[in-house]
């Protein structure tokens, strides 16, 4: 079979979105969550049409996560899943076993790796490459091949925090952090009940989250209807000041400072300079926070670079790499054959 033929994808696969990608497209990007009926044991909706429906279904229902901090937390419904995936990314005749180069946390150990690597097979995949999720995001910011210079990068996403220091097309130091923006939602999902008294569903917390963000001076409010608590018909509107909200997302974000700090700590002196010349690279979808960027500027003392689409630099890294997949090769992490 000649390899020139053999279709290649490049998939990131996220605890909150997964997306799928050619040389040429991106051909998927949706929630990574299902719906199935637990009654008929079938799935019933994927991706986006799945993610309008939590929250908004009977008790026949169940919501599936396959993926959770960046591993794979179901393994039949991984596999089922990525199979829809790869179907996104396959033109007739489906014959050929695709190669997938695939984004991954930096520290994911061997066990999650091979669960990946298998379901991946299952799911219709030949050759597997696994590519530290870093390193694409660098490769989909700068798009230098086997640049010399220290480069810092942080990815918060949905479930996980992945710091690194990248030279020369590797991570010199990394960490990865098991929290991500499901956590900054999760707590003000809480303080919005314990604190306001105010019962939301997610997706009004992840909205207060996202116009909240760290910005203290932040003089909006979110309007929150809500029932009368002595029983009067009708609805009273309740005000939640985005300040006290920016307080809390604060405080959830001080593992990533942490995090932030261990890794330029370990990192060797030679990459200093470069490091706080260029700044930090900020990447992933909670980078969206409403001031984060000057506070993390002010907190760490450095420049922070932000990307446009910070959600797809690591797509756009490894469709970079598909494009330039000899000069990467040598790069990857792990490679599975099937």
């Amino acid at each position: 079979m000649l390899p020139h033929i053999i279709p290649r994808l490049g998939l990131d696969l996220g605890t909150g979105k997964t997306v799928l990608a050619t040389v040429g497209r991106i051909c998927y990007n949706e929630p990574t969550v299902m719906v199935a009926d637990a009654k008929n044991n079938r799935v019933t909706y994927t991706g986006k049409e799945a993610a309008e429906r939590v929250g908004k279904l009977g008790t026949g229902y169940d919501i599936v996560r396959p993926v959770m901090r960046g591993a794979i937390a179901d393994y039949a419904a991984t596999k089922f899943y990525l199979r829809r995936v790869f179907s996104h990314g396959m033109r007739p005749p489906r014959m050929l076993r695709p190669m997938i180069v695939a984004a991954v946390p930096i520290e994911l150990n061997s066990v999650e790796e091979r669960a990946l690597c298998d379901a991946g097979r299952e799911a219709g995949a030949g050759q597997i490459y696994l590519v530290p999720c870093n390193l694409a995001s660098y490769v989909g910011i700068a798009g230098n091949l086997n640049d010399p210079r220290g480069s810092l990068v942080v990815d918060i996403g949905a479930g996980t925090t992945n710091i690194s220091v990248l030279a020369s097309n590797e991570i010199i130091v990394g960490k990865t952090l098991q929290i991500g923006g499901d956590d900054l939602s999760a707590t003000i999902h809480r303080v919005m009940e314990m604190t306001f008294g105010v019962l939301c569903g997610r997706e009004d917390a992840v909205k207060a989250k996202i116009e909240a963000g760290v910005d203290k001076t932040n003089e909006g409010n979110m309007l929150i209807k809500r029932k009368h608590e002595s029983g009067e018909s009708g609805f009273k509107e309740v005000r939640i000041p985005f300040s006290s909200l920016a307080e809390f997302n604060r405080q959830a974000i001080e593992p990533i400072l942490d995090g932030v700090v261990e890794v330029l700590e370990q990192t060797p002196p030679e990459l200093y300079e470069d490091i706080f010349f260029r700044g930090m690279f900020l990447t992933g979808g909670t980078a969206r926070l409403k001031g984060l960027e000057p506070y993390l500027e002010e907190k760490l003392q450095m420049k922070i670079n932000m990307i446009e689409n910070p959600e797809l630099s690591v797509i756009h890294g490894l469709r970079k790499i598909l494009a330039e997949f000899k000069e990467f090769k040598e790069f990857f992490k792990h490679h599975v054959t099937f």
